[in-house]
């Protein structure tokens, strides 16, 4: 077996976890609105462009997914009436997601893409899934308030609230351990909806 399959037939050990289950968070926020993130991550219409700090792969990453598997837990993100709060990679967090895979930056975002669509949408789904936390959406001033919390994914794994100053980051416990940042001029998407989303500037990896 060559270094690259080797690399990712490791990559795909550690993300091969067991079922997924959505698990309720306890309150944090009272929230109306039933506008689903589909609609303002325009998932229905990715449009793959030159943009590496928007949500095309992601929304792209959805739609693999779905249409592979259309009863995936994944789908919670187009019902409104879920709510939900979503961490979203950028597409420049997925590119540097490949590099980490195969080695070298793709030079585009279809190409991005096309190289997660390699592992298998299972794997992906595991991935998504691991960015949503069910249960009243978490704001971004909640979020800065919450050092050291602990947030359970509907994946099932916890990822860990990390606040330096006004920085919040999210610490991994997965393998490679790494600590995506919130980017904070992409905080609250969607605010006042059941359904929320906060960029951030990596993929988060579940473990076994």
């Amino acid at each position: 077996m060559g270094k690259k399959r080797l690399k990712v037939a490791t990559v795909l050990s550690v993300l091969a976890l067991g079922s997924i289950t959505l698990v309720q968070t306890p309150s944090a926020t009272a929230a109306t609105g039933i506008i689903p993130l589909s609609q303002v991550l325009n998932i229905a219409n990715p449009a793959l462009d030159g943009n590496w700090n928007d949500f095309d792969i992601l929304t792209g990453a959805i739609n693999f997914v779905l249409k592979e598997k259309p009863t995936s837990a994944v789908a919670v993100l187009a019902d409104g009436s879920v709510a939900l709060t979503a961490f979203a990679p950028t597409d420049r967090a997925f590119r540097n997601l490949v590099k980490a895979l195969n080695g070298k930056f793709p030079y585009t975002e279809a190409a991005t893409l096309g190289a997660l669509a390699k592992l298998g949408a299972t794997t992906i789904e595991k991935v998504l899934l691991y960015h949503v936390i069910v249960g009243d959406p978490i704001t971004s001033d909640i979020a800065i308030t919450a050092n050291g919390a602990a947030l359970k994914m509907a994946q099932t794994e916890s990822v860990t609230v990390k606040v330096l100053g006004k920085r919040i980051y999210l610490q991994d416990i997965g393998l490679p351990a790494i600590t995506p940042k919130v980017i904070m001029s992409g905080v609250d998407l969607n605010l006042g909806n059941k359904q929320i989303a906060h960029a951030i500037d990596a993929v988060l990896i579940p473990t076994l």
